[in-house]
């Protein structure tokens, strides 16, 4: 089934590269059923400026960020593109190889250079070290200068941006209480970086700014339990459109909260409902052992980021976690010599805090099922392997039940 499914995405990968515009809610499937996206010009644009190379390269905003993936990428839509195109299609070009001078001329060089983009979604960047921060030693797969620091990271989703504060895993660009204008100082930079073009006018960056804020995306099915918009549920890109930006829970499936099978479709499939309200409700109320809830960080309602973009470290970049394909840095603080090992320093890189080191921001929680793998880094493969992550770096303590509940609202999200 998740062959079919793949294939599926691949079809519509395809498809959507050559669509000028699409409806409202058009369902696209993923591996847990089926994700939308609900514009509130009245249909999807695909003719705007976030859709046309920019730059020099033939890249787009919409090379990374795709519909079929929530507006994130996944490793299915990199590998699917190589390929069709043995390699050669925009989306892969030297700075995102794992080292940009590393030999691309035939399929087997290019294969073996853009590695991370194929099997985790990972671009790269490299971030300057910051000022009070020394490098005392490089472990680097790909033979990049040590004079700065590489990262490879997956693309944020451009979708549901009325509810982020700060822009990028780092939350690097300014200005910070600006979501807007931050958005436009993004495009800019990702134009002239990742298009390797010149400045845009003010103009194409509003154009480029005002697609992505219209957009929101959710999942709208899910398999064996169907649309999560019935029964008083609110589930779907269009209830998320009208959401206001407030601290709160999760209360989408509160109307699923002990539902009787077969008072909403059949006996199965309302099971599979309230499973997915049960989930929900761990998400809300389950506490680890160090004190942390889930809403603790995801908490603007019924979105998931953080209410006032705040940065938190759970320990993706962790030296006991980083995987052999990742460059790791022990990195000492200057003024106290104290070192840490990291795999990317997140948002210090930004402040020059060594209390900054290894935070990354809180990232929508809509759309899940549509971007895999999860965390900046790609580190987990599947929501399973989400969940237990956290039940390993923060102490939570689920039941088997518990976890395929949260699982089950995690997909239908």
């Amino acid at each position: 089934m998740k062959k079919l499914i793949s294939i599926v995405a691949a079809v519509t990968v395809t498809s959507l590269a050559h669509a000028q515009q699409l409806p409202n809610n058009l369902p696209l499937p993923n591996n847990a059923g089926f994700a939308a996206t609900y514009s509130t010009r009245g249909f999807l644009d695909f003719t705007t400026p976030f859709h046309q190379p920019l730059g020099t390269n033939g890249r787009s905003c919409g090379s990374c960020h795709v519909a079929n993936a929530a507006w994130s990428f996944t490793p299915a839509d990199a590998k699917f593109l190589f390929l069709l195109s043995d390699g050669t299609h925009p989306l892969f070009r030297p700075l995102d190889a794992t080292n940009p001078l590393a030999p691309v001329g035939t399929v087997h060089e290019r294969r073996a250079a853009y590695k991370l983009l194929l099997e985790k979604g990972l671009f790269r960047r490299t971030v300057d070290v910051p000022a009070g921060v020394a490098i005392d030693a490089v472990d680097d797969p790909y033979g990049n200068p040590a004079t700065r620091i590489t990262t490879f990271r997956r693309p944020l989703s451009t979708t549901n941006l009325q509810f982020i504060r700060g822009v990028h895993w780092d939350l690097r660009t300014e200005p910070f209480a600006n979501t807007h204008q931050a958005l436009i100082n993004q495009v800019r930079g990702n134009v002239i970086a990742a298009q390797q073009g010149p400045a845009p006018t003010a103009e194409v960056m509003e154009q480029v700014v005002t697609f992505e804020e219209s957009l929101t995306t959710a999942q709208v099915s899910v398999h064996d339990a169907g649309a999560l918009d019935v029964c008083g549920a609110r589930g779907g890109p269009e209830f998320l459109a009208q959401q206001p930006v407030v601290r709160g829970r999760f209360d989408l499936f509160d109307a699923w909260i002990g539902l009787v099978p077969g008072s909403c479709t059949d006996e199965k499939t309302d099971r599979r409902k309230a499973q997915i309200a049960r989930g929900q409700e761990v998400f809300n109320n389950a506490v680890s052992a160090t004190g942390r809830s889930c809403g603790g960080c995801h908490n603007v309602a019924n979105s998931g980021t953080h209410i006032n973009g705040v940065a938190f470290d759970i320990g993706t970049s962790a030296a006991a976690r980083r995987t052999p394909d990742l460059p790791l840095y022990t990195l000492r603080n200057r003024e106290t010599g104290e070192t840490v090992q990291t795999s990317d320093p997140g948002r210090a890189a930004v402040t020059g805090l060594w209390a900054d080191m290894n935070r990354f921001k809180v990232p929508s929680l809509r759309g899940l099922a549509a971007r895999a793998p999860y965390f900046h880094n790609g580190m987990a493969a599947s929501l399973y392997d989400v969940v237990h992550f956290y039940e390993e770096s923060l102490g939570f303590d689920f039941t088997t039940g518990q976890e395929a509940d949260l699982v089950a609202f995690l997909k239908a999200l």
